[in-house]
């Protein structure tokens, strides 16, 4: 099943992986959801690719931003990190993770 909402950018953790708000809709929310960026792996924050990456997606994902959030897994269900796992729609209708990979600060991924 694939879920759609609203969500606001709260805090990029590193390449892959962002803080959300998510807007589930009847004045119901998730706040500091941790969202992990479906198909992309980016390297891990202890290097120094890691940093840029983050730095990258930062100025993609600045603190505030609306953005559109397509889950897909059930609502609840988690990866094994208990991160919602999904893919972002960036305001001018863009997906953040080709973004990531087109600029070289990730690789897809599929779990």
């Amino acid at each position: 099943m694939i879920w759609t909402v609203p969500g606001t950018v709260q805090r990029v953790i590193d390449g892959d992986t962002v803080v959300m708000r998510l807007d589930l809709g009847w004045r119901v929310a998730r706040e500091q959801e941790p969202v992990r960026i479906y198909g992309i792996n980016s390297p891990e924050l202890n290097t120094d690719e890691g940093k840029v990456a983050k730095a990258f997606a930062e100025s993609l994902l600045p603190y505030g931003m609306a953005v559109t959030v397509v889950s897909l897994k059930l609502l609840g269900q988690m990866d094994k990190y208990g991160r919602t796992l999904a893919a972002l729609t960036l305001p001018d209708g863009s997906d953040f993770g080709t973004r990531m990979i087109q600029g070289g600060y990730a690789v897809e991924y599929l779990p």
